[in-house]
């Protein structure tokens, strides 16, 4: 029995692989069978499976969702300060940046915006006097028109203002020449005390001229026959 276990093992050993592959074989086919029925039966629940995929991927999206507005609620006022202090540092940096372009560019926007607005102010007044030209008389009629109307207006306003307050006006008037009469008077005797000795002196020639003149008239007189 030994012997012939023996043989038969020798007998294997000899066949060994073509055993080998006779059960990969049998294994394949077996296993390609279970995967087309496998595919079969998946074929027909397809629709059921991805219903249930769908489903749960929705379940779980919905949840992760609920879960990431719940954190994101507890740290709404976390990131709404994180958020402003990035904005600003954003635009801090890039008003920076422009001030920085700006600086720059200064003297050749200065020149550039001379020019535009020196073409807009020609243009506009290109412009005008097109219009004026067109409509010269009728503009200095209605100039004269308006120059004379406020021209009465302003009068009879000052008129009928002045008749209004005719009586503070007189005797506005009366204080300043009372005062300019008394100013006149006060510098007219200031200067004669000034200057007395000669005031003294000139009356006395005069009266003296005026004596002399009296006396050649007396003198000059024809005398009366006895």
């Amino acid at each position: 029995m030994r012997n012939a276990l023996n043989d038969k093992r020798r007998r294997l050993r000899a066949h060994e692989l073509t055993f080998i592959n006779l059960q990969s074989r049998l294994r394949g086919n077996t296993v390609r069978k279970a995967l087309v029925k496998r595919q079969y039966v998946v074929s027909q629940r397809t629709n059921d499976y991805v219903k249930i995929q769908a489903q749960a991927r929705g379940f779980l999206l919905r949840r992760g969702i609920s879960e990431r507005k719940r954190a994101l609620h507890d740290a709404m006022e976390s990131i709404i300060a994180m958020q402003a202090f990035a904005r600003g540092r954003i635009l801090r940096a890039e008003v920076n940046h422009k001030r920085s372009l700006l600086n720059e560019c200064e003297s050749h926007t200065v020149a550039l915006q001379s020019c535009i607005r020196g073409h807009l102010l020609r243009l506009r007044d290109r412009d005008l006097r097109g219009c004026l030209a067109g409509c010269e008389p009728s503009v200095i009629q209605l100039q004269a028109h308006v120059r004379g109307n406020l021209t009465r207006f302003e009068f009879y306003w000052k008129k009928r203002w002045l008749a209004d307050h005719e009586d503070l006006f007189v005797a506005l008037q009366a204080r300043v020449r009372g005062f300019m009469i008394r100013q006149t008077h006060d510098e007219k005797a200031r200067h004669y005390r000034e200057n007395m000795d000669k005031v003294i002196k000139i009356q006395s020639l005069v009266r003296a001229k005026q004596q002399g003149e009296a006396y050649k008239s007396l003198s000059s007189l024809p005398r009366k026959s006895n």
